[in-house]
């Protein structure tokens, strides 16, 4: 699949491991390298909504029109369909349950 992200710095993150602990440690920088490896692995998004791991949802709310993959814990990456089903847009890192 096509995977492009919303900021530079979400791409650096993915291609810099370093950077992605320094920003969310080491467990949340892991698992964010691995969902957008998987995402970058699967042809469509329908596809990787069979990654059971994945936990892919629809969110809800002020969030409506975006869906959450598990990372680890409360921590989850939320993504945007693109253009296509065969695109994605990495949107956020957030923790869930931080206001």
């Amino acid at each position: 699949m096509d995977v492009t992200f919303r900021t530079r710095r979400l791409q650096r993150n993915f291609e810099e491991s370093e950077r992605a602990i320094r920003q969310w440690g080491k467990d949340v920088a892991r698992k964010y390298i691995t969902r957008v490896t998987q995402l970058h692995a699967v042809p469509d998004f329908q596809t990787a909504g069979k990654i059971r791991a994945m936990k892919l949802h629809r969110l809800k709310g002020d969030k409506q029109g975006r869906w959450s993959i598990h990372l680890t814990g409360r921590w989850r990456l939320i993504v945007t369909e693109g253009s296509s089903e065969e695109h994605v847009v990495i949107e956020e890192v957030s923790n869930h349950y931080d206001q």
